[in-house]
């Protein structure tokens, strides 16, 4: 299932398509997800929260919301290898809320080095994310500082 963006991203501020207008990011809920709760052990995931996690999303959706996952790094994330578990877990975190349209994008950890890793490899099957970013490095059009 491939979702339509609802969201798009221009001159650093996220516009809604219907209607073109600018929304403010401070009205987008952050759902802060640990690494380590969504992978358990090396590529096996906690599947009971991530249904709970969709679930939460969904009634997002019937109440008009829009949210920001923001992956929080706490284990090391030093390694290329690290950095490959980081980001395939939020791959398959992307995949379990797959269809919910609340989900505007993800914030960009800081701590991750290869960011454009981290967009290119949700970007295949979830394309319709924007990316949030603290970092004022970027000039990539589908991130937002904030």
């Amino acid at each position: 299932m491939k979702l339509e963006p609802l969201f798009y991203a221009k001159d650093n501020k996220l516009y809604r398509i219907s209607g073109n207008e600018e929304v403010d990011t401070a009205s987008l809920k952050r759902i802060e997800v640990s690494w380590s709760t969504v992978e358990i052990e090396e590529e096996s995931y906690n599947e009971e929260f991530l249904a709970k996690l969709r679930d939460e999303l969904k009634g997002f959706e019937e109440a008009g919301i829009f949210a920001v996952i923001v992956p929080v790094a706490d284990k090391p994330l030093e390694t290329p290898e690290e950095s490959e578990s980081f980001i395939n877990t939020f791959n398959h975190t992307a995949r379990r809320i797959k269809d919910c349209t609340s989900v505007v994008g993800m914030e960009l950890p800081e701590k991750l080095k290869d960011k454009n890793a981290f967009m290119e490899t949700l970007a295949v099957k979830h394309a319709q994310y924007l990316y949030f970013s603290k970092e004022n490095n970027t000039t990539d059009k589908n991130i937002i500082l904030y």
